[in-house]
């Protein structure tokens, strides 16, 4: 994965599509049964947060899903995404360990289950609320190689994978990365 492009991409794109959710859109449906938009941006968010401070080494926030979104969810979401892209350069390398309470991570693959969070559950985001996905198929690509190596193809009880979705040999990486991670590109 290229850790720098994704770094910025990944929270980017989440926080647009956070930015981008109407009023009247917040408990829509996502692809995550047992979550509605705001449930599902509470748990990214929440992610991002315990990563940010993972990284930077001064703790979790807690239960993700628990995690408060203020009056102002998109500025919440831009002000942690902002935190979590600044403490994961700050701490400058990435092979050391990084605590996320009762979890321990290298800190590569920290980096990389964090960015593979936000980054899919923004385009998750922007399918509950018709907006249009903006997923970089070199970063798809990446985070690809690391899902396939963390997450294994079955069993999986749909709680937090589904089943993986087959796609065409010639529909990309992008489409690729979504099919395994159980979403109908």
């Amino acid at each position: 994965m290229q850790e720098a492009t994704a770094l910025e991409t990944a929270p980017a794109n989440t926080t647009r599509t956070v930015a981008g959710i109407g009023a009247d859109q917040w408990d829509n449906a996502t692809s995550c049964p047992k979550w509605n938009v705001r449930e599902m941006v509470q748990h990214t968010v929440g992610v991002m947060a315990n990563f940010a401070g993972g990284a930077a080494g001064t703790g979790v926030v807690g239960d993700p899903s628990e995690f408060d979104l203020g009056d102002d969810p998109a500025a919440t979401c831009a002000a942690v995404a902002e935190d979590c892209v600044t403490a994961w350069r700050g701490r400058g390398e990435l092979d050391s360990m990084i605590s996320l309470g009762d979890n321990e991570f290298p800190g590569m693959v920290g980096i990389s289950i964090n960015m593979l969070d936000g980054y899919v559950h923004g385009w998750d985001i922007a399918q509950a609320t018709g907006q249009a996905h903006q997923l970089d198929p070199a970063i798809c690509e990446g985070l690809l190689g690391f899902a396939r190596n963390a997450i294994p193809e079955a069993p999986r009880d749909g709680d937090n994978f589904h089943a993986v979705v087959p796609t065409p040999e010639d529909a990309g990486a992008v489409s690729d990365l979504l099919g395994y991670l159980g979403r109908r590109p």
